[in-house]
């Protein structure tokens, strides 16, 4: 039997079918998740799910499709992140808080919210291969940026979700590497902007 062994290289992906994992060690999957691997042997990865470090386990490799990231040394831990530009995970992430949304404005009958939320998301998923291709000229990418994120705050202001507070780029803002003083300024600008 071939043994586990630690990967340096496959170290993130999504997952692209579901894997019901019947075994007592393998870890059930959904279209979607995103997975970080810690190990590899004949097919397998050894992992667990992004968002919870508890749920790990085996799954084929085939079902997982790998993502290009940055490893980044803390302490004596590993931080992995996604070497996606920061707008097309911002697009992904957004698609996924609002598809969870939809359904249940679906569910709860509110058609007209559903329609307009729909037309944004279909919109974003647009913009996002547009951003993915990498043929957009510098001009033509900055106009996108503006379109992706006027469109984002647009749409958490209609779903009522919490205000994103950007630097004058468009870009989020980290609070952890930004100030006080630029951060209020900056949310400032978003409110009034907003009303």
């Amino acid at each position: 039997m071939t043994p586990w062994r630690k990967t340096t290289t496959e170290r993130f992906g999504v997952v692209k079918w579901n894997f019901v994992g019947g075994g007592e060690k393998q870890l059930p999957l959904e279209v979607g998740d995103l997975v970080f691997i810690q190990e590899v042997c004949n097919g397998w990865y050894r992992g667990h799910l992004a968002r919870s470090k508890a749920q790990q386990g085996l799954f084929p490799a085939s079902f997982v499709h790998l993502k290009e990231v940055h490893i980044e040394k803390r302490e004596d831990e590993e931080v992995v992140t996604s070497a996606e530009m920061p707008l097309v995970k911002e697009v992904t992430t957004t698609l996924r808080e609002w598809g969870t949304i939809w359904k249940q404005l679906f569910v709860t009958n509110k058609r007209a919210l559903v329609k307009q939320v729909e037309r944004l998301m279909w919109e974003l998923m647009e913009w996002r291969s547009q951003l993915l291709s990498g043929t957009l000229p510098s001009d033509g990418f900055k106009e996108l940026k503006q379109k992706v994120t006027s469109k984002i705050d647009y749409g958490n202001k209609i779903l009522e979700l919490d205000l994103v507070v950007r630097d004058e780029d468009g870009n989020i803002l980290d609070p952890e590497r930004a100030n006080v003083i630029s951060l209020f300024r900056a949310h400032e600008e978003a409110t009034c902007q907003d009303q």
